[in-house]
């Protein structure tokens, strides 16, 4: 290993070299047109930039970026804010187009609301794709379904569940491998250039080319989106202006550590999420399924969840969910159809946000229903696959498998790391910190990334510690499923961004600031990109904690007002949970009628 270090050294030099911009290139002059198959009254622009293919050698051509924009409702434009939507790899025209009013109401008329699809994406160079069409796409996935292969696991807290489990190692392996081969065959050194180091250089020249050469970079990021504005503060401080971070992927973790040495991060609040949703039904007067239980409780909600996942993963007939058995009634109606894992992942989707909140309060008490031989109030349309490899119609992102394109060729490279070592790691997590660690398996991006060859022509293998010019904003939600406000709280904190940082606690289950209303948290942004940031508390803690408004429930539960800025109980939630599960086994079965 001895001769690492100096190679080490080396690629850190020429790392930093490049950030200072090796070649200069002149700003582009963009063209803005209505955006195409919007409604006549959009507001919405369009257009495409071209970008070197390769920051660090010109020579190789340009690719083209599509870009939207949402233009200042004033004559006078008072700001300017790029926005990425994390993924990685979900279309930022996309989201602009969905969201782009929303968070233009956020920051006030007078800004500007700008994004772009990153490399990969769409229209977005250099062209990456893998599954032809849906069919190709589902031939692929549904190798894992069935009886006796991976869809078939549990939750792997038994030891014969991890028995079964491990035994899908050479299976998993071999499926990994495949997608890595057709990802190669069909890209090639493509793959090399679509990382998040140029996707920053990118980011930077395009508010070069539209608000002038070396203005300051306002950014907002969710998610992924954190990864690329933290690697902004570090590539470029000098250039950092307004940078808000919202629901924090570890970016000194992404960068420096292989993906399956940091799995216990991700499932850390994943149970707290979980009961922060069971504590708005039950106190809700207008959730499906607290309605459906007499004298409902937050308890009550999650001991019912893991009878429903436990019997799901009982009487499993191996089906497996593609394109066309998503239309099949007999399989919707059939409660054997559905897997311990599908259950579980749509759990998990659904937490992301209160819109998908019905997937757990309408969909489990029909399944419950139904696994108890009775009749469910209404014809059962299936669980909303989202984190599951998506079955149905597959959007071209997808099809394209840019997600784990992205996240891999950032990686370190692997060191030995195998198949079974990845397993142990979801086992782990499962059995230590949350039993939904292991809900979502084939579909992660960081499932794969040991047996991935490509890697991006520039990484970011540093600490992230260099203070920027001016003070980030970073947010967490204190139940966050994805990415745990620990995230957050670790880089705003002294060892990394520090006095250069200040850090809003979010008291809401699912992903980022903007899925629940918040007058608070709503007037902390909008001080900030006005120049005014929240004091600086003087410690490594929150420096400012806010509240949800309203959930779609009812009044906000007490219990999710946190003041006490502790997250860190997520052994408590687990056994909690486990507490509630082993109590229900000594009662009558609880159902939903």
């Amino acid at each position: 290993m001895a001769p690492f270090l100096p190679l080490l050294a080396l690629f850190a030099s020429v790392a930093h070299a490049s950030f200072l911009g090796l070649e200069r290139r002149a700003p582009a002059n963009i063209t803005w047109e209505r955006c195409p198959n919007t409604n006549s009254s959009s507001r919405l622009e369009c257009a495409t930039a071209q970008v070197p293919l390769d920051w660090n050698d010109t020579s190789k051509g340009d690719i083209p970026l599509s870009l939207i924009r949402l233009p200042a409702q004033n004559n006078t434009r008072e700001g300017y804010m790029f926005f990425n939507p994390g993924g990685p790899g979900i279309p930022g025209t996309h989201a602009l187009i969905a969201y782009g009013e929303f968070f233009q109401a956020k920051l006030g008329a007078g800004w500007d609301i700008v994004s772009w699809d990153t490399r990969g994406l769409l229209q977005s160079g250099p062209n990456i794709t893998v599954f032809a069409n849906d069919t190709d796409y589902d031939a692929y996935w549904t190798q894992y379904q069935g009886l006796g292969k991976l869809s078939a696991r549990g939750n792997l807290t038994q030891s014969a569940d991890v028995d079964f489990f491990m035994s899908q190692v050479s299976a998993f392996d071999n499926l990994t491998m495949t997608l890595n081969q057709k990802m190669v065959e069909k890209n090639g050194d493509k793959l090399k250039y679509i990382g998040t180091c140029a996707n920053v250089r990118d980011l930077v020249y395009l508010v070069d080319s539209m608000y002038g050469e070396g203005s300051d970079v306002n950014f907002w990021g969710l998610s992924y989106g954190t990864v690329i504005g933290t690697y902004l503060t570090q590539m470029f401080p000098e250039r950092v202006g307004r940078v808000i971070l919202d629901g924090v992927y570890d970016p000194e973790k992404y960068a420096n550590l292989p993906p399956l040495k940091w799995f216990d991060i991700d499932p850390l609040t994943r149970d707290k999420a979980l009961l922060m949703w069971a504590q708005a039904c039950a106190a809700g007067q207008n959730c499906t399924a607290s309605q459906a239980m007499p004298n409902a409780t937050a308890e009550a909600l999650l001991a019912q969840i893991e009878v429903v996942l436990d019997t799901a993963h009982r009487n499993y007939n191996g089906f497996a969910w593609t394109d066309a058995s998503q239309k099949n009634e007999t399989a919707l109606m059939d409660p054997n159809s559905y897997s311990w894992e599908i259950i579980a992942a749509s759990i998990f989707s659904a937490l992301y946000d209160p819109v998908s909140w019905g997937a757990i309060a309408d969909g489990l008490p029909q399944i419950a229903a139904l696994q108890q031989n009775r009749t469910a109030k209404a014809k059962f349309t299936g669980f909303p696959l989202l984190s599951a490899p998506r079955y149905g119609e597959v959007s071209e992102d997808r099809l394209d498998m840019v997600t784990i394109a992205i996240y891999c060729s950032d990686t370190v490279d692997p060191a030995g790391e195998t198949t079974e070592d990845l397993f142990k790691a979801y086992v782990h997590a499962s059995q230590n910190i949350s039993t939904l660690a292991g809900a979502v398996i084939s579909a992660n991006m960081r499932s794969h990334c040991h047996r991935y060859t490509s890697r991006a022509v520039e990484r970011l293998p540093q600490k992230m510690n260099k203070k920027p010019k001016n003070v980030v904003l970073v947010i967490g939600n204190s139940g966050d499923h994805i990415t745990p406000f620990q995230s957050a709280r670790r880089l705003a904190s002294s060892e990394f961004l520090g006095t250069q940082a200040r850090l809003l606690q979010f008291n809401a289950p699912g992903h980022g600031s903007h899925i629940f209303a918040s007058t608070c948290a709503d007037d902390v942004v909008r001080k900030f990109i006005r120049g005014t940031p929240p004091a600086d508390s003087g410690n490594d803690e929150a420096d400012v904690i806010c509240d949800v408004d309203i959930t779609p429930y009812g009044p906000v539960p007490e219990a999710w007002k946190d003041r006490s800025d502790d997250t860190q109980t997520d052994d408590a939630m687990r056994l909690l949970a486990q507490r509630f599960y082993y109590y229900l086994l000594l009662l009558p079965l609880l159902i939903f009628i």
